[in-house]
């Protein structure tokens, strides 16, 4: 698996098996499912659409009702939660484009995986979860003995997959400083001098 891997498939608006709208409120059961598990490819088809050469995601955020839950093959499932169903909210028009740690996020793992980026993106997703954005929601134990934490947007349901760097008492006021510098407004643009006048013929004559 790479690096970080964001599951651009935000919560569903419906289950996944019998395809009923979830009402705002509701409990609902998510699930980070293997796309190539037995009994879940039907339900990938059925949401992606069936094309030849279409390279799937590794891994999909599928989410049931409460009735739907037992029929998942719990081989496929690496992760399962209860979470509330948002309905969506209409966007909002932003008056100036800003950074914020969430952008900035996202921006750090859409781009090439870059060992370097690891702690800056982990340090955003915990203040991200102080904030309330994210939710962790499980850990996972890889076979090289790394962590890799999940955690779910709260609004939109995003699922992102995080890699624990195990930072040292030495290293998070490093990490956490390229964070503010990354975070911080651009410097305005310095205005180039004024250029000189030049003398005018009136006052080249009178010398």
């Amino acid at each position: 698996m790479a690096i970080t891997e964001w599951n651009l498939r935000g919560r569903s608006n419906g289950c996944c098996n019998c395809d009923r709208v979830f009402e705002d409120g509701e409990k609902i059961v998510s699930t980070v499912a293997i796309t190539a598990s037995e009994g879940i490819a039907s339900i990938v088809e059925k949401l992606l659409g069936a094309k030849e050469g279409k390279e799937l995601p590794e891994y999909i955020r599928l989410d049931f009702c409460k009735d739907c839950k037992k029929t998942l093959p719990q081989g496929a499932i690496i992760s399962q939660w209860q979470s509330v169903y948002v309905a969506p909210e209409p966007p909002k028009p932003e008056a100036l484009p800003r950074e914020t740690a969430e952008s900035l996020l996202r921006k750090l793992i859409e781009g090439e995986d870059n060992p370097d980026n690891i702690p800056v993106i982990f340090v955003l997703a915990v203040m991200l979860e102080r904030k309330k954005i994210l939710i962790e929601r499980t850990v996972r134990h890889l076979s090289d003995g790394s962590l890799m934490r999940i955690y779910e947007h709260k609004k939109n349901g995003e699922v992102i997959f995080i890699t624990d760097p195990n930072l040292s008492l030495e290293q998070i006021p490093i990490v956490q400083q390229r964070v503010a510098d990354l975070l911080a407004p651009p410097s305005p643009p310095v205005p180039e001098p004024a250029p000189e006048p030049e003398p005018s013929t009136e006052s080249a004559n009178n010398e």
